[in-house]
């Protein structure tokens, strides 16, 4: 990580060396364990699996309190 030093450089560098500074690497190094289109199919899968199990959720929960609710059945919901 990175830290900040609220000193002036003489009294943080004894004898006023002067402090070589390297490169930074480069922050994003290229990964090689799968191809770009692979992983968004598979994020894409995913989602697509998350939001069939809401979607089934959400209609369990209809169906659990269509039963619940008087007058309303599944026969009546279809028909408007």
């Amino acid at each position: 990580g990175q830290f900040f030093v609220m000193m002036s450089p003489q009294e943080v560098l004894p004898g006023g060396t002067q402090r070589s500074i390297v490169p930074r690497a480069h922050p994003y190094s290229p990964k090689s364990e799968v191809p770009r289109a692979t992983r968004d199919e598979k994020r894409r899968a995913q989602h697509n699996e998350v939001e069939r199990r809401r979607r089934d959720k959400i209609n369990n929960w209809i169906v659990q309190l269509s039963k619940i609710i008087p007058d309303c059945s599944m026969e009546n919901t279809k028909s408007g």
